[in-house]
């Protein structure tokens, strides 16, 4: 874990990331299609982890959108209208770039079906949870998202030796999901109550990070199969020390993640300002 991570794993509310500055960014990124197996080749497993990511993103940003504009009706806050429209913005520019992204994974592992299946559970999940159910679902893959794009814009050597365009495109996204990170919680807290909703949110995050790990982990076998790497022990490896081990992405997020059980938690607690204020100066320098 980040010295950052642990230093501010526990921060008051009080100290959390500024709610306001989140700024949709229109960018076409036109990802080189015939690097999307190894753009980053220096390091074959976090390519895989992040290319089983970007199938995730499609099918989940548009879930993420249909859960918060179906509570704006009820929200007053003049401020937090204002930030589900960017949010909205920024999920839906997410999405066609992942989209194009994944149409490059298309020429080597069938990334259609994979979306295809995704959303059919989202959407049985919503037809079939009570209301606020698909809400809390999205406050719960929204801390998933944020706290793994902290990880990524604090830690320099996650994305060394990336192809270009790829590199940018996820310093991009990661920015932006830091940004936003709290307003599906904030529309939750404005629109959502009762004695339970505490218990209700951290049940639903349990049962959402066991599906989340069932998905990332069946896009990674498939693409694993599709470059021939099933069968190879030291891949299999590689993968499980990146991911678990060293710099083991999500062993980094564990304590993050746990914070969501917090009574009282909200996702500023987790202090983004100097990641912030570096990816956005790089970002507009580009």
């Amino acid at each position: 874990m980040t010295a950052l991570l642990t230093e501010t794993q526990d921060l008051p509310a009080a100290l959390a990331t500024p709610a306001d500055g989140i700024t949709p960014r229109d960018i076409d990124f036109e990802l080189d299609a015939r690097r999307a197996k190894d753009w980053l080749d220096a390091s074959q497993e976090k390519t895989l982890f992040l290319n089983a990511l970007s199938i995730l993103f499609p099918p989940g940003e548009r879930f993420f959108i249909a859960a918060v504009l179906a509570n704006r009706a009820t929200v007053t806050d003049p401020r937090l209208k204002r930030e589900i429209k960017d949010f909205c913005k920024q999920e839906a520019f997410h999405t066609r770039e992942h989209i194009a992204y994944n149409e490059a994974l298309q020429a080597f592992v069938d990334a259609d079906k994979l979306d295809r299946e995704l959303t059919a559970y989202l959407a049985w999940v919503k037809k079939t949870l009570p209301a606020g159910g698909p809400l809390l679902v999205t406050c719960a893959l929204e801390h998933f998202t944020a706290i793994l794009a902290h990880a990524l814009l604090e830690d320099p050597t996650e994305l060394q030796g990336a192809e270009p365009t790829y590199e940018r495109m996820w310093v991009w996204h990661a920015l932006e999901e830091c940004e936003h990170k709290a307003v599906a919680y904030d529309v939750m807290r404005a629109t959502m109550g009762g004695p339970f909703l505490e218990l209700r949110r951290m049940a639903v995050m349990l049962v959402t990070t066991v599906t989340f790990f069932r998905f990332i982990g069946k896009h990674v076998v498939a693409l694993m199969r599709a470059q021939g790497l099933v069968g190879k022990p030291a891949s299999w490896a590689k993968l499980l020390w990146y991911v678990f081990g060293n710099p083991g992405i999500m062993r980094r997020i564990a304590g993050p993640w746990a914070a969501y059980f917090r009574p009282g938690f909200h996702p500023n607690d987790l202090d983004d300002s100097r990641a912030l204020a570096k990816t956005r100066a790089m970002v507009a320098a580009w």
